[in-house]
């Protein structure tokens, strides 16, 4: 029978109906990140949140504990604006941009992940809560900063490079 089977897992599965919807949502907010989101207010929402990590930056840079968060922070916001930038300057060409949004959205959601982190060790920080607690915001914060956020730079090529190979892809090949 096995683990899965004997341990009743595979029921929690088949009843869990939130993974069968879950399979399709990414793409589709992925898509209106790009073709709502993003070009809501020409860009400003997203250079809003651009300025809030630019600020939290600025703080940072006060603490030599976040030396490495900070660097990392900088460098992925840099990789995110430049894609953003090129996401915002193709937005005719729905092809390049459609292509483009789940590897964009997996992108900036990375880059919002170290942005909240490292805001909720700063904030720990300057708080009187135990050492324990702000030791260990800033450990994890560090972790995400300098292990996870630096995978921001391999999606770049994702987000900008060539749709041709996508949209020429022959989806029945994926059977052979």
């Amino acid at each position: 029978m096995g683990f899965i089977e004997e341990t009743g897992v595979a029921q929690h599965y088949r009843d869990a109906r939130i993974t069968t919807i879950y399979e399709g949502t990414n793409g589709i907010q992925a898509m209106d990140l790009v073709g709502r989101k993003l070009p809501m207010k020409g860009g400003a929402v997203v250079m809003g949140l651009f300025d809030e990590i630019e600020a939290l930056d600025v703080r940072l840079k006060k603490h030599p504990e976040f030396d490495g968060v900070a660097r990392e922070l900088r460098a992925a916001l840099a990789a995110v604006r430049t894609t953003t930038k090129w996401l915002m300057e193709n937005v005719a060409q729905q092809t390049a941009v459609l292509s483009a949004a789940t590897p964009y959205l997996r992108q900036l959601s990375v880059l919002v992940g170290g942005f909240v982190m490292a805001e909720s060790a700063d904030d720990a920080l300057h708080s009187d809560l135990p050492a324990d607690y702000v030791s260990a915001k800033v450990d994890s914060a560090r972790f995400f900063c300098e292990q996870i956020l630096p995978s921001v730079h391999g999606l770049s090529g994702a987000v900008m490079g060539d749709d041709a190979l996508l949209m020429s892809f022959d989806q029945h090949r994926l059977s052979l």
